[in-house]
């Protein structure tokens, strides 16, 4: 009789992203650590660039092997985020570079992420070519964003282009991974995607963070005080108005405010601190990753939004990262978004609906009435725990993945 082997033949998928570690771009960081942690039934191999997202002038290595992670990069040129045709160049070299990696590629199974905005319809159509499974990760749905801050037409060419690019990638990609209920919810509204094709499985984070003992307080003087604190980039899709009005209004001298990041807006609420005359908030650029765990556990609050017209195209991620933590949360979002559902269902923190006055009031009333902080931080520390950490978020891909292999 013959005998049957037991080595397990792994499955290959092919990722494709403009980012991938050891870049330190939001987007980077999720594909490694998901791609990193996957069950090794997979065999993974990612196509990237070869240049840092962040900071073009970093170039990395062509090929390499990290985590049992295949990586290889194409070259892209230096690419000069402040000059025009300099993003103009590399955005077409970044196109042509995918779609030879693309025809080329001969895995069971094609993935990749929603930026840049051609690179899922380039997935899905070569993908539809060879007869292969294809997932296509959704974080923020562009041209849909920018219309809805007013920042491009949809009478104008470009933004269908890109729509029927959109159209073309949902429709014809074997699975689609949104964060969460409203992107489910706008699929099936404004792109008539059927219901079975999408599969929610949010973002998550990690426990494992390493401390280097950063005291932040003491270096910028907070050691006594309350602490509210956001982080990340200070863009369009975040909301500060509200933030700067509540700062504003409270005249607690132990609350204070503290925004770290970089961003398009960020010189628009300096001016606007100084403006308002607003004493109570700290304005810090970026902080070096190793002190990050450090800077974040020093606050008692979190504070994250999102622009009230983006429910249903994008998702703040730093959700989960906050959640870790183990600290309440403040979110300024649209109610029916998931963080504002999530938030109201799991009871981890202030929900607030864009209402400055009503948020100083319930930031005082917190401050003052221990027993409550306690309680959002103890469901902040549960939700975290039961729902968004990284092994159970990541079990749900392998399950993703392995159902799309058995069909």
């Amino acid at each position: 009789m013959e005998e049957r082997s037991n080595v397990v033949q792994e499955k290959e998928i092919k990722v494709f992203t403009q980012m991938f570690y050891p870049d330190i771009a939001a987007t980077a960081k999720v594909l490694s650590d998901l791609f990193f942690n996957l069950n090794k039934d997979f065999k993974i191999n990612v196509v990237s660039q070869n240049r840092s997202y962040v900071n073009p002038q970093i170039e990395y290595e062509k090929q390499s092997i990290v985590n049992n992670v295949n990586i290889n990069r194409f070259d892209i040129g230096k690419i000069n985020k402040n000059n025009l045709f300099s993003r103009v160049f590399g955005f077409i070299k970044l196109y042509f570079s995918f779609k030879k990696e693309l025809k080329k590629s001969t895995e069971e199974m094609f993935f990749c992420v929603s930026n840049p905005p051609f690179l899922p319809y380039l997935t899905a159509k070569e993908a539809k070519k060879k007869n292969k499974k294809s997932v296509f990760l959704l974080h923020d749905l562009y041209p849909d964003v920018l219309e809805k801050l007013n920042k491009i037409k949809k009478s104008s060419l470009i933004f269908k282009i890109i729509k029927k690019m959109n159209k073309y990638a949902f429709e014809n990609s074997s699975k689609i991974v949104v964060l969460g209920r409203d992107a489910k919810e706008y699929l099936m509204d404004n792109y008539n995607i059927q219901e079975d094709k999408i599969e929610i499985i949010t973002n998550w984070s990690k426990k494992d963070y390493k401390s280097i003992n950063y005291d932040f307080r003491k270096e910028y003087n907070l050691e006594n005080d309350f602490l509210i604190m956001y982080t990340g980039n200070i863009g369009e899709t975040a909301e500060f108005e509200t933030l700067l009005k509540t700062a504003k209004k409270i005249e607690n001298k132990n609350i204070k405010f503290v925004i770290i990041g970089n961003g398009r807006k960020k010189e628009i609420i300096k001016d606007e601190i100084e403006r308002l005359n607003i004493k109570n908030i700290l304005l810090l650029n970026y902080q070096p990753e190793e002190k990050y765990y450090d800077v974040l556990s020093s606050a008692d609050l979190f504070y994250l939004s999102l622009n009230k017209n983006l429910k249903g195209i994008s998702v703040p991620s730093k959700t989960y990262t906050y959640l870790s933590i183990g600290k309440p949360l403040i979110a300024v979002v649209p109610k029916e978004s998931e963080i504002g559902l999530s938030i109201r269902e799991d009871n981890y923190g202030i929900y607030n609906n864009y209402n400055f006055e009503k948020l100083s009031k319930d930031i005082l009333d917190l401050y003052e009435n221990k027993e409550l902080y306690l309680e959002y931080k103890k469901n902040a520390e549960n939700t975290f725990t039961k729902k968004y950490n990284r092994e159970k978020v990541i079990e749900k891909y392998n399950e993703l993945f392995k159902e799309l292999e058995a069909e």
